[in-house]
């Protein structure tokens, strides 16, 4: 029966679910977005193109690796931990022979993979180049199509895609920029592959060049084995598994399934199908991870914006039905039934909104991952992936948060007397006033009243008031005229006039309580009961006061959020703070939406005086504010979510690194500094640079490193003359010591690994080299300098890319003098310290796209929450606008009284997301950089709040002119 009368309720009030219905299916939409990007990071696929001629492959291990072991209660728990590392690992080249000699082995095939970027005027259309040695070539297999394999150190091949771009044939020549100097090769042929290979360029060498180029002597990047006739690719796999067993693996992993990854050491593991991608593919690996980390936080925060937006467009549905509720309580309906009822209809509208959010979040997600692969964030070798479980998880969270949210909205009118139901219909419950009271005289049902008594009933502005009966001049308008029995008489209260500010005399409606007490009162009486009966001097009250309980759950979200701030500003670490931030954002702003009446109310009585000085509008404005408290908490708090959100997201990126150039711009003493326009600036240069005796030359380069499992920015510099162009503000110990077997740390490092002057540092290097270094100095810059730094020679032998990112020089030779000594070397330029921040600045920037991205979705969710839910209040007033008319005010005055309201709660909004904001980025700042200074750009601030204030404006401007079009008279003597 309740599920019958759901579906035709839902179907008689289309209108009335609009709303509900497109904050859900955004709700849908979005979660079904991020979790096509959780589903890419954790089963996208990478597929493998270099390899693809090769059915096994036995690589390094790309993790770290910690074993530990508990002894609890006679048991022994053993726990085992693998973290991947930031550059290619290495093996042995001896393992070919072992290889070799496994039965079911055709042929072993050593590969080199370094960097190798031809330097064309068209270049690689986006995708990377990487170098091999010819020998190489079978793995995919690339085969000439002209000229002729390498046989020289200056010979090249090339691939077709690049000959093609470049307009290339053989015989000419090319420049390619290596770990090593650029140097001139003669194209001697030209190869295509067997199989589409679309994300990588490649560059063939001779076998003794290409391992000078890697600058790995003894170790090869992985091998390709390939089977001998007849022995399928499962059986060779298990073989090579069982040769390598002998390496130092008691459990070789026999077991695993083709396309699978099988470890057999610290330094060897065998994959086959799919997972030879990752092998080949590092960025894509290590993308999977940077994937599940932004689509789970992406997700986290729109479930929690999702619930807080939905929660408060039910609430204000229920509002808007609070009549029609309190007579289904009047005619017996149950509480029971009352809450059903509501969660049928909530599960009713949530299955369609949730379907078609999901349906629609399928290409958004797509959109999604395309504009993170053009970003950089995601490379195109990660496969988007998209599968039944994030539209099904998100169908399911939305009906669950539809059935939540109406169980929430429904819970006082389902819990209240319908007795008092009944009394709070034409007012609403909580409001601050009593039905007949002056607050209820102009808001509500009473508006005709007050706005009479503001306005005035000038003669000619509401033709329909005049063909009314019940609007006749020289009448009295209040709600009851506007009911279809007949109105009780009035008591001989005579209707006085007075001329207004245009010398025109109108009506002035006086308002006096009878003094006969049997006569007729126009205050509405709830209808008696028996323990009215009883106790007729008692007031009925069966539910707490709606303030208190917004009280008691408004106070620990607000005191949960102020622990959340000061935890903030305890955290020194991105990956930690940032999830941090954006929750205390949400959580803030859910507490605004319990407090929300009560801040509505502080708010009007702080700045009600100066919006009485408006005049009519101002003053209906503010007994509007003020007697539907509840109404206009609810436009409050989207509005606060968007702004706060959206100043959040601007200036967390901005604080964090402006604090980390403001570092180095401090600590660093160059006169000019080299950059490169390609991969990095080569070592020849810096060494060209280095010819006269008194200038210093710094080279830096940087890489990632692992302490245990914790994962560290680290750079290398060179440590001659170190401490007269490079100060990290150092505050133990001394820079003097730094050599290849000693490390200086950041003092977030120095605490939390315990370190000082003098300690050990046990650590994995960038290609997964242990290492034991001694800590010779700590320093404060850490932002801007890295956690660990190292001597550049250390960090250069175990990092994929050895260039330099910068060279910071000091010398007395001019910019042009240090231009000429580097021409030689194509893309290098030399750049004043202010144009290398600038640069810096710049690339900051491009990286905060991402996280902007990432982010925009839930600030567009948000900002269409503020629109749909602007838009549901105004038009639930249609009869409180056809009162005011017929009491006298004409549409320009309920247009400006509705946009005084507007910017008051925008004012207010405005001010608790710039309050919420503000208080998250400080915290934010003192805790990652040390000092209460967020980064907040005036101009940006000021676009934010103007976006706000036009969509709350428009919002609620369309609705307000929609409602006003339709005649007066027949919206008041409409029925309800």
């Amino acid at each position: 029966m309740m599920l019958r009368y759901a579906l035709r309720s839902v179907r008689a009030r289309k209108a009335g679910f609009l709303g509900a219905f497109l904050a859900l299916m955004c709700a849908a939409a979005l979660i079904t977005a991020c979790g096509t990007l959780l589903d890419t990071g954790l089963r996208g696929t990478i597929r493998t193109e270099r390899y693809a001629a090769s059915p096994v492959v036995v690589s390094a291990d790309q993790n770290v690796h910690q074993t530990t072991v508990k002894h609890k209660k006679g048991k022994t728990k053993v726990k085992h931990k693998a973290k991947p590392i930031a550059e290619r690992a290495w093996l042995p080249a001896s393992l070919e022979s072992t290889l070799a000699r496994t039965p079911g082995v055709a042929r072993v095939v050593p590969e080199l993979t370094f960097l190798a970027q031809p330097l064309t005027p068209t270049g690689t259309g986006g995708r990377p180049a990487y170098g091999h040695a010819w020998d190489s070539a079978a793995l995919t297999p690339y085969r000439l199509v002209t000229g002729s394999a390498p046989h020289s150190a200056r010979d090249l091949v090339i691939d077709r895609d690049l000959a093609e771009r470049a307009r290339l044939r053989p015989g000419d020549r090319l420049t390619v920029q290596s770990t090593q100097a650029p140097r001139s090769y003669r194209i001697t042929g030209i190869a295509a592959p067997a199989t589409a290979v679309r994300h990588q360029t490649s560059l063939f060498f001779s076998t003794a060049e290409a391992q000078r180029l890697a600058a790995h002597p003894g170790q090869v990047t992985a091998f390709g084995v390939l089977p001998a006739e007849g022995t399928s690719a499962a059986r060779l796999r298990q073989a090579v598994v069982s040769a390598l067993h002998g390496t130092g693996t008691e459990h070789a992993g026999t077991g695993a399934r083709p396309g699978s990854t099988t470890p057999l050491d610290s330094t060897a593991q065998v994959t086959t199908g799919d997972a030879r991608g990752p092998v080949e593919f590092l960025d894509a690996a290590a993308a999977r991870i940077r994937l599940v980390s932004m689509g789970g936080a992406m997700g986290g925060t729109s479930l929690l914006v999702a619930i807080l937006v939905v929660v408060g467009t039910f609430t204000l549905s229920v509002q808007q039905r609070h009549r029609e509720l309190a007579l289904l309580r009047a005619v017996a309906a149950t509480s029971a039934q009352i809450r059903s009822l509501l969660g049928r209809e909530a599960l009713i509208v949530g299955t369609v909104a949730g379907a078609t959010g999901s349906l629609l979040g399928l290409p958004l997600g797509t959109w999604l991952y395309d504009r993170f692969v053009a970003l950089g964030a995601v490379p195109a070798t990660l496969q988007h992936t998209t599968g039944a479980v994030p539209p099904l998880a998100a169908l399911a969270v939305t009906l669950l948060g539809a059935w939540a949210a109406a169980r929430i909205a429904s819970r006082r009118i389902s819990r209240i007397h319908p007795a008092q139901a009944l009394a709070e219909a034409g007012s609403e419950p909580g409001g601050g006033f009593e039905p007949g009271s002056r607050g209820g005289a102009e808001v509500g049902a009473g508006a005709g009243a007050g706005a009479a008594a503001s306005f005035g009933a000038v003669p000619g502005t509401e033709p329909e008031a005049a063909s009314d009966p019940a609007f006749a001049p020289g009448t009295q308008a209040h709600p009851a005229a506007t009911d279809p029995t007949p109105p009780r008489p009035t008591h001989g209260h005579p209707t006085q006039t007075r001329p207004n500010r245009a010398g025109i005399n109108r009506p002035r409606l006086t308002r006096r309580r009878p003094t006969d007490p049997h006569s007729h009162s126009t205050r509405p009486r709830p209808t008696p009961t028996r323990r009215h009966l009883a106790h007729p001097h008692r007031t009925h009250r069966t539910h707490p006061h709606p303030t208190r309980t917004r009280l008691l759950a408004g106070l620990p979200l607000l005191a949960l959020g102020i622990a959340l701030v000061t935890l903030l500003s305890q955290l020194r670490t991105e990956p930690a703070s940032t999830p941090v931030t954006f929750l205390a954002v949400v959580v803030l702003s859910t507490s605004v939406a319990l407090l929300g009446p009560l801040l509505v109310k502080a708010a009007t009585f702080v700045g009600g005086g100066t919006l009485r000085r408006i005049g009519p509008c101002g003053r209906l404005a503010v007994a509007n504010l003020r007697g539907n408290a509840t109404r206009m908490a609810s436009v409050v708090t989207p509005l606060t979510l968007l702004i706060g959100m959206t100043c959040t997201v601007l200036f967390v990126q901005p604080t964090l690194g402006d604090a980390a150039r403001a570092q180095v711009w401090e600590g660093v003493r160059a006169d000019w500094v080299v950059a490169s326009q390609g991969p990095g600036v080569p070592a020849d240069a810096a060494r060209q640079l280095r010819t006269r005796r008194h200038d210093i030359v710094t080279e830096v380069v940087r890489t990632t490193v692992r302490v245990g499992l914790a994962k560290y920015a680290a750079q290398g510099v060179t440590p001659a003359g170190l401490t007269r162009i490079w100060d990290p503000d150092v505050t133990a110990g001394s820079l003097h010591g730094l050599t290849e077997r000693t490390a200086a740390v950041s003092e977030l490092a120095a605490d939390q690994l315990h370190l000082k002057p003098g300690s050990t540092l046990k650590l994995t290097l960038g290609d997964g080299t242990p290492r034991t270094l001694t800590v010779v100095a700590v320093y404060a810059r850490g932002l801007g300098f890295g956690d660990l730094t190292f001597a550049h020679d250390l960090v250069a032998r175990h990092v994929d890319n050895p260039l330099a990112s910068s060279v910071l020089v000091s010398t007395t030779r001019t910019q042009t003098q240090l231009a000429t000594t580097l021409r030689e070397f194509p893309g290098v330029q030399v750049l004043a310290p202010a144009d290398a921040d600038s640069l810096q600045a710049r690339r900051q920037q491009a990286n905060a796209e991402v996280n902007y991205l990432a982010m925009g979705l839930v600030l567009a969710f948000t900002a269409i929450a503020v629109v749909n839910t602007l838009a549901m209040s105004v038009a639930e007033r249609v009869r409180e606008f056809a009162l005011l008319r017929l009491a006298g005010a004409t549409r320009r005055q309920v247009l400006r009284m509705l946009r005084t309201e507007a910017l008051s709660v925008l004012l207010l909004a405005t001010a608790l997301g710039s309050g919420i904001a503000l208080a998250v980025l400080t915290a934010f700042s003192v805790g990652m950089t040390g000092r209460a200074a967020p980064s907040v750009a005036p101009l940006v601030y000021l676009t934010v709040i103007a976006v706000a204030g036009a969509l709350a404006l428009v919002a609620t401007a369309l609705p307000g002119r929609a409602a006003l079009r339709v005649r007066a008279v027949t919206v008041a003597t409409a029925r309800q």
